[in-house]
């Protein structure tokens, strides 16, 4: 047995071994090439390899490596004390026989080269294509990234356009941008986003109209009030107390509107709009004229648009409106 640096490996297992570990030969079995119904021509063979690595955790991130590495889905198969990771790369359909064993047992830590994986690439199939690229695992670092897209307020959808720009400007050819869209662990398709963030919403805000939503409002209306940009005010709502749910806001530039415009004192007209998102809120703006437009004097959200619930409203607003309200004229 020889020990490899992953330079001086042949060009067919540098293509599909991890870069960064030393490997540790037992044997390579080329086979007879594969030629697909399409024409292709696929390499085949047969490799026992020892990898300096000495844990579970190393060891599942040298498979992660591997799997990103070759563009190869390998679902786990078994699970035992000696065997960490038994995989197989049997996709939909496609009957493969190509197989990952992983093994680390306890005798061969103190060893320079503990982890044995054995590797029988043998495909049936084309590996790069954009049908088996879509059942790729979704890359944790791709993850991450629409955790923090949706953290800075993106929807769904605006989180795929965004991420998709990204993967095309970080793309340094159109035959690398072809694979990056094509595959599913560093483009998402539009249901695992939608799954994401319907779970990302869950575990920040709790569910629609439950209490920890109110808790997470409750802070943000605390952190605005604070940031000195303008003034919130809040009445959570209460179906056992017929409480309306109320939110009231008077931005710094609402703010303005009020002390720079003079017609703020002479008219005040209001827009209510509703149905634009799930919990089916009432949006009601008001506004005053000029000669540029509409310009905003505040708004309020409400669950209902009942008599009683839009008066309670415009007295929350009331009671966060500058003291040069209306141009000095006040509420």
């Amino acid at each position: 047995m020889r020990v490899f640096s992953w330079n001086s490996l042949s060009e067919v297992l540098k293509s599909i071994l991890p870069q960064n570990y030393s490997y540790l030969i037992e044997n390579f079995n080329e086979l007879p090439s594969y030629r697909t119904t399409e024409n292709f021509i696929i390499p085949q063979f047969e490799l026992d390899v020892f990898v300096d690595i000495d844990n579970e955790e190393k060891a599942r991130e040298w498979f992660m490596a591997f799997e990103s590495k070759s563009k190869m889905t390998m679902p786990e198969t078994k699970r035992s004390r000696e065997i960490k990771r038994q995989q197989s790369s049997q996709l939909r359909n496609t009957n493969c026989t190509s197989t990952i064993h992983l093994r680390l047992e306890r005798w061969r830590i103190e060893l320079s080269h503990p982890l044995e994986i054995n590797i029988k690439f043998i495909h049936n199939h084309v590996i790069i294509s954009a049908e088996l690229l879509s059942f790729r695992r979704v890359n944790e670092k791709v993850r991450e990234r629409f955790l923090e897209l949706f953290k800075d307020g993106h929807s769904p959808a605006s989180a795929m356009y965004t991420h998709e720009d990204e993967l095309y400007l970080s793309a340094a050819d159109e035959q690398e941008l072809l694979l990056l869209l094509a595959d599913r662990a560093s483009n998402l398709d539009y249901d695992y986003i939608f799954n994401l963030f319907r779970q990302y919403r869950q575990d920040s805000l709790g569910d629609r109209n439950g209490s920890a939503m109110f808790r997470r409002l409750a802070e943000v209306v605390n952190d605005y009030n604070n940031s000195g940009k303008g003034r919130v005010i809040l009445q959570e709502y209460d179906s056992r107390s017929g409480k309306a749910f109320i939110l009231c806001v008077v931005t710094s530039l609402m703010s303005r509107v009020h002390e720079k415009i003079l017609q703020s004192s002479e008219i005040c007209y209001m827009d209510a709009s509703a149905s634009f998102e799930p919990l089916n809120t009432s949006i009601t703006l008001l506004y005053t004229s000029y000669a540029v437009g509409a310009l905003p004097l505040g708004l309020f959200i409400t669950s209902d648009e009942l008599e009683i619930t839009l008066e309670k409203a415009l007295n929350l607003l009331k009671s966060i409106l500058p003291q040069h309200a209306f141009y000095g004229r006040e509420a």
